[in-house]
């Protein structure tokens, strides 16, 4: 069996990106034209940081420093409307079926975006991440609704 190229590799994410259901939020998937990468960024991302954008007192996470910095960047250019960042669209349903034609959606949003698959990469965590929350100390109520706004 042979080894995935990379082109092959972006290709299966962008599959995964493209076929999320609108409706689930749990993962969002992204392109940045600046670094010239796909990323992704975990909800339970948002819970490390608070209303500022600065990490959360009470929370501790076992990302590196390096990542937690990446991912702040990321998020707070999320957040002002960075024209450089383009969300990825969603064509997937909660019943795991998808209406469109994946690689043709695929195909229109790289050209479209003028983006060159040969030349981009994924930015991938290399390891797994968790966010632990202390509630004991925890005085003021977050909107926790509103950490998609």
């Amino acid at each position: 069996m042979s080894e995935q190229t990379k082109r092959e590799i972006i290709e299966n994410w962008l599959e995964i990106g493209f076929t999320q259901p609108a409706e689930k939020i749990s993962e969002i998937f992204y392109f940045d034209k600046r670094d010239y990468e796909f990323f992704s960024i975990l909800v339970s991302d948002y819970f490390l940081f608070d209303e500022n954008l600065e990490i959360a007192r009470d929370v501790t996470s076992n990302y590196p420093e390096s990542i937690l910095i990446l991912l702040i960047n990321r998020i707070k250019r999320i957040e002002n409307k960075d024209k450089s960042i383009i969300a990825l669209p969603r064509f997937g349903k909660l019943n795991g079926e998808v209406d469109k034609n994946i690689s043709e959606e695929i195909d229109t949003f790289l050209n479209l975006n003028s983006i060159n698959i040969d030349s981009t990469s994924i930015w991938e965590i290399d390891e797994t991440g968790s966010v632990t929350i202390n509630l004991k100390n925890y005085k003021k109520q977050k909107s926790w609704w509103k950490f998609w706004e």
